[in-house]
């Protein structure tokens, strides 16, 4: 991804001359007060039109969009996020592909400048994550109909769709399976025991993860500082 991704979504709306300092700060405020994510609000209040930001991000950061209407997503890749993550930061997992040897998930998201919701996520899922646009709108209709079984609206523009079906809903191949953050842990269980089936502590490993997922969540601490003191524990037992 672009290093320009690095900015947030008002700043880079700013640098291209499509909002003002005085729109964000109005929209800023307005979030402060009554809560939801910064692109809507900004499009709630006027100041651009939905898909237009989305076509400025595509432009702008090098993403892909998709349609979602035009899409289909197997359930595997919906399991691989629980229903409260992504209503939380409004995302729906794509599919899975193999880049360079590696897995990546293609997350359909409205806003990949937020670079804690991609932490999260990473850490939740297990896979490191491609950002792909879509119009935050759809994005909740379609989290209401994966994970709720909700009916979704007609549809009421068409939208430009760079990614086709068929690029996003791929297998997940044994030689494809996700890098998560427990690896350091796992490679150091290989050290010690030839068959870890036999483990006791393989039967907890599951109930960790979720309690280290929750603690994320809770902002306890964020992924990367778990990687940090993992690694740390790691390099002092060997």
């Amino acid at each position: 991804m672009s290093t320009v991704q690095h900015k947030k979504l008002g700043e880079l709306l700013i640098d291209a001359h499509i909002i003002n300092e005085s729109q964000l700060r109005a929209a800023l405020s307005n979030q402060r007060s009554y809560g939801g994510r910064l692109g809507m609000v900004l499009v709630k209040m006027g100041f651009i039109k939905e898909l237009d930001m989305l076509k400025f991000l595509s432009k702008q950061l090098g993403l892909p969009m998709v349609d979602l209407y035009k899409i289909t997503i197997e359930q595997k890749f919906i399991d691989l996020i629980p229903f409260d993550v992504a209503e939380k930061y409004n995302v729906l997992p794509l599919g899975i592909k193999v880049v360079s040897g590696k897995p990546m998930l293609h997350l359909a998201m409205s806003d990949p400048t937020n670079l804690g919701a991609i932490d999260t996520i990473q850490f939740t899922a297990g896979y490191k994550i491609q950002p792909v646009l879509a119009l935050d709108s759809s994005l909740t209709d379609f989290i209401n109909f994966y994970y709720k079984g909700r009916e979704v609206p007609k549809q009421t523009a068409e939208m430009p769709m760079t990614m086709r079906d068929e690029e996003l809903s791929m297998e997940i191949e044994q030689s494809a399976q996700p890098e998560t953050i427990m690896h350091n842990e796992s490679a150091l269980r290989a050290e010690t025991s030839a068959n870890k089936s036999d483990d006791p502590s393989d039967k907890l490993l599951p109930f960790i993860k979720a309690l280290i997922s929750l603690l994320v969540k809770k902002g306890v601490f964020t992924p990367d500082e778990f990687k940090e003191a993992l690694t740390n524990e790691y390099k002092n037992k060997v």
